[in-house]
């Protein structure tokens, strides 16, 4: 049976509904990811594999997950444990911080340092898939530049990120379906927003055209 081609005013309609199984997927392959490197060196990749296969649903019509999911995970087995493994191992460290700050004048400061290091890790995966093959050092400083950026737009997603958790936690099977990767897809939005170059006042944009030149 040919295929059709969804064209007209609801195709973006009919678009947006293939989402939810696409997150299903990237949740599920993640899931195996992280067992396959029995969890501890298994979470890094996985989590990098992830936002390369979110990357790929967004730019591309046709992808095979499986085999995206699994080539881009073995490429970073290795590597992502410098580049987000070490990262990840640091928030305990600033957690057993805090808790030991309680109740004492650097129980604030601490907290806002803590917060603004959960949301630089967060872009960090969709980062690391954008910036492509460069040194580690370069890829974290790349990650502050594109969190820090423009602070309220990751600030406002971590938030609805927040709340939606919040909110389902009386739905946990949704959760664990779609949580993930949908952390990633939110991410990747983020991050490509955030590389986007401003618009500036009194320049036309890409699709018009000024007078022609004399």
């Amino acid at each position: 049976m040919p295929e059709v081609d969804l064209t007209g005013r609801l195709a973006p309609v009919y678009r947006l509904l293939d989402w939810p199984l696409r997150l299903a997927v990237i949740t599920l392959l993640w899931l195996l990811g992280v067992a396959a490197g029995l969890v501890v060196a298994g979470l890094a990749p996985a989590t990098l594999a992830a936002h390369r296969l979110t990357v790929a649903y967004l730019d591309e019509s046709e992808v095979r997950p499986w085999p995206s999911f699994w080539s881009a995970w073995r490429k970073w087995l290795g590597r992502g444990q410098l580049v987000l493994g070490l990262p990840l191992a640091t928030v305990w460290v600033l957690a057993f911080y805090l808790a030991a700050a309680r109740q004492t004048v650097w129980a604030v400061p601490l907290s806002v340092v803590f917060l603004g290091y959960l949301v630089t890790l967060w872009i960090l995966p969709a980062a690391v898939v954008a910036a492509g093959d460069r040194p580690v050092k370069e890829l974290w400083l790349v990650t502050l530049h594109l969190s820090w950026r423009r602070p309220a737009l990751p600030l406002a997603a971590t938030v609805v990120l927040v709340a939606l958790a919040v909110g389902s936690w009386y739905v946990v099977p949704v959760v664990l379906v779609f949580g993930p990767a949908a952390a990633a897809l939110a991410a990747v939005l983020v991050v490509r927003r955030v590389s986007s170059p401003r618009p500036t006042r009194g320049t036309p944009g890409p699709t018009r055209s000024g007078p022609p030149a004399r």
